[in-house]
């Protein structure tokens, strides 16, 4: 692994989910000294997982190797994500007059379902573009007639 390699790990999958942390923390400090009820920073914690989540995958299909646990990320995000944002999405709801936060955090998980959709629906676009970055020589038949092995 080179050292550019190692930079790269560390920061999409060490230092974006410290930051995420510390953001949420320093958040829930401002909002609680401001009167937040703790059942609301619950709801921002699935919002911050969600979007990091969200942020991470789209990290790692850039500029890192997919794996396993990416998958699993990208099924969480698909599957079980929007589950766990509704009942989070009709509370928010009901006290989107509350304050700004709550405003901002209802247009949020309103927000996570058109992201999601529009990624998913950008999923095909996103495969030709893969496609067509793959050496030529590697879709051309070898001289048994098979395609070769991209390695």
């Amino acid at each position: 692994m080179t050292s550019s390699e190692i930079i790269t790990a560390i920061s999409i999958h060490l230092l974006v989910p410290v930051a995420g942390v510390v953001a949420y923390l320093a958040l829930c400090r401002r909002l609680f000294v401001a009167g937040a009820s703790p059942m609301f920073l619950a709801q921002l914690f699935l919002l911050f997982v969600c979007y990091g989540g969200v942020l991470l995958v789209v990290l790692t299909s850039l500029f890192w190797y997919w794996s396993g646990m990416a998958s699993l990320g990208v099924f969480f995000l698909i599957l079980a994500a929007p589950i766990l944002l509704l009942p989070v999405l009709l509370s928010l709801w009901k006290q989107k007059n509350h304050s700004l936060a709550h405003r901002i955090a209802f247009r949020a998980c309103g927000g996570y379902y058109v992201l999601i959709a529009v990624l998913l629906c950008s999923l095909p676009l996103m495969r030709s573009m893969v496609s067509s970055h793959t050496p030529e020589s590697s879709n051309k038949p070898n001289n048994k007639g098979r395609i070769a092995a991209r390695g």
